[in-house]
């Protein structure tokens, strides 16, 4: 049986995963308030109340920082958006309720501003290998809205064929309408509902049968 290494009472794996949610905390307050190009590694490290060697301990650069915090929301969001559609569908509920949970547990993932704008506006032109990742990322967004499609289908829901592209086209403009609002205090989380929704039906997947 292997035992854990200990330092200061605590086990190491322990206090470097503590260490780590510092540094990722403070990414989320410096980059989502003052900006990922205007953020140093120095300030990282004292909004965390930690040193940089510890910094290089868990991530490469700043970049790598930020991919990290990146990562963490989407796949939060995906779990999340995912679990409510799949849950709407197999609860038999129509396609016009399970969009609107659906939109609804993505929306609510960014009712923080700083999630939005790290997630958004902060991860854009980073770097040539970051626009790699970022496109990577929407084409497993692209994969996850497909299989819901497909399990709807399954269903019973009338939902229109679509394709890769034009997933690709949906959530560029969702990210587009989440930006707006980061910019403009008066549109609410209705409006970017409304907004979503009309995209996706009549646009994507067609009017509904009583239409």
């Amino acid at each position: 049986m292997t035992q854990q290494r200990t330092y200061g009472g605590q086990a190491v794996a322990d206090r470097a995963r503590q260490r780590r949610e510092r540094f990722l905390d403070a990414a989320v307050e410096l980059f989502g308030t003052h900006g990922y190009a205007a953020t140093s590694v120095p300030q990282v490290c004292k909004a965390a109340g930690l040193s940089s060697r510890q910094f290089y301990q868990e991530f490469s650069d700043r970049e790598d920082l930020l991919r990290t915090l990146y990562d963490r929301v989407q796949d939060k969001t995906m779990e999340r958006v995912a679990g409510v559609v799949l849950e709407q569908i197999a609860a038999n509920r129509g396609l016009d309720e399970v969009l609107d949970e659906g939109i609804r547990a993505f929306v609510g993932m960014y009712d923080d501003p700083r999630l939005a704008r790290i997630s958004f506006i902060e991860v854009v032109g980073v770097s040539p290998v970051f626009e790699a990742h970022r496109h990577a990322r929407r084409a497993r967004w692209g994969e996850v809205l497909q299989t819901a499609v497909a399990a709807g289908a399954d269903r019973g829901l009338t939902i229109a064929s679509t394709t890769p592209l034009q997933w690709a086209a949906y959530i560029g403009a969702v990210n587009a309408v989440v930006v707006e609002r980061t910019l403009d205090a008066s549109i609410t989380e209705e409006d970017l509902v409304h907004a979503m929704r009309t995209l996706l039906r009549p646009g994507i997947l067609g009017e509904s049968p009583a239409s």
